[in-house]
């Protein structure tokens, strides 16, 4: 059983509690099963997705839509950065 501490609308707070909370994917609201693995900081993202919106770059790893285009990014910049090396060869 869970606990959350909720802010009613009169300003008071309650304690509520009731069966764990569902995680719910951050980019469609499905059910999510897994959490994003893009690095940040000390740790990583851990951003509720779902099957349907990962993105598994390697095995055991899975991005958010939005790390997944931050990684489609750094993949471009770093083909492009080896592009430019072998012409200055």
């Amino acid at each position: 059983m869970a606990c959350e501490h909720v802010t009613l609308p009169g300003g008071g707070t309650a304690i509520v509690c009731g069966p764990r909370k569902r995680n719910r994917c951050t980019s469609c609201g499905r059910p999510a099963s897994l959490l994003c693995d893009w690095k940040v900081g000390e740790g990583t993202c851990d951003q509720p997705i779902c099957s349907r919106c990962t993105t598994s770059p390697a095995p055991d790893k899975d991005l958010c839509p939005s790390h997944a285009a931050a990684f489609e990014r750094w993949k471009a910049s770093r083909g492009e950065q080896e592009s430019q090396r072998s012409t200055e060869r």
